[in-house]
């Protein structure tokens, strides 16, 4: 299995917006892995491909990373760094001649039935540009093109939210609370990308990497990545960043960047 990481960023992305600060000057210099989109993965694995939500650069993530094929896009969750991009698949369906099956919580596909409306009839527009998506809501474990997917329900804000297992895989971008039957249904993963936003433990709907390392360490994966990060985090001195904080980084926990490839 092949899981690329699209974005890695938090929902303002870096550099943020009028920033100095050095991880956000960095970030503007070519091939700096502190340049972050936001969050995304890519899997393929035997010829089919997943595509985990559609954020607002969604259509740039899939060109730098020469994606090739879509057969399925499944949401984590309703925000708008997850979901602003969907009017954009309008071109992996036109290229692949095919309507697109979209999967998420309940509260993701109603919004997105609301707030894409149109792409959800053949009846609303006829042309090219617009895609045709086909309506699944995540009730429990699904097998999907070969893949086993189980949801991971999550605490983040007052959205219905899903972190997924992939088969041995882990994806949960955004995640302030792991409930304990949440967390059991990760035992035995080979690689979790988490969340770890900062090094702030009292952010309201976010880890801090403190708390990720908490998770990492109860599930014991071979491979663990911190995704969703802002710009306090730099990839550059992220070990003395953290030895700053009195956290002691294992071996095998590392900050994910946009573009990353994992083979699980």
């Amino acid at each position: 299995m092949k899981i690329t990481i699209l974005g890695s960023g938090t929902s303002t992305g870096v550099p943020e917006y009028k920033c100095e600060c050095e991880t956000c000057q960095d970030s503007m210099q070519v091939g700096s892995k502190n340049y972050r989109t936001r969050s995304s993965v890519h899997i393929q694995k035997d010829g089919k491909n997943l595509q985990f939500d559609l954020g607002p650069n969604f259509m740039d993530q899939i060109n730098r990373n020469k994606i090739e094929w879509i057969d399925a896009v499944i949401f984590t969750h309703c925000h708008a760094d997850h979901i602003s991009g969907t009017n954009d698949i309008v071109m992996p369906c036109r290229k692949q001649q095919m309507d697109m099956p979209v999967y998420g919580p309940e509260q993701t596909i109603e919004i997105l039935q609301r707030n894409f409306y149109y792409m959800f009839t053949k009846e609303t527009f006829q042309g090219g540009g617009v895609g045709h998506l086909l309506p699944n809501v995540i009730d429990g474990r699904f097998q999907l093109h070969g893949f086993d997917i189980t949801p991971i329900p999550v605490e983040h804000g007052n959205v219905d939210t899903n972190g997924y297992r992939i088969d041995n895989f882990g994806y949960i971008p955004d995640v302030k609370q792991l409930p304990e039957n949440s967390q059991a249904l990760l035992k035995g993963i080979e690689v979790l990308v988490i969340d770890a936003l900062s090094f702030n433990p009292g952010h309201p709907t976010h880890q801090s990497v403190g708390q990720a390392l908490e998770i990492s360490a109860a599930l014991q994966p071979k491979e663990t990545y911190f995704t969703h990060i802002m710009h306090r985090l730099d990839h550059r001195y992220f070990k003395d960043q953290c030895a700053e904080q009195n956290i002691d980084l294992p071996d095998n926990a590392y900050l994910a960047y946009d573009g990353q490839v994992i083979m699980l």
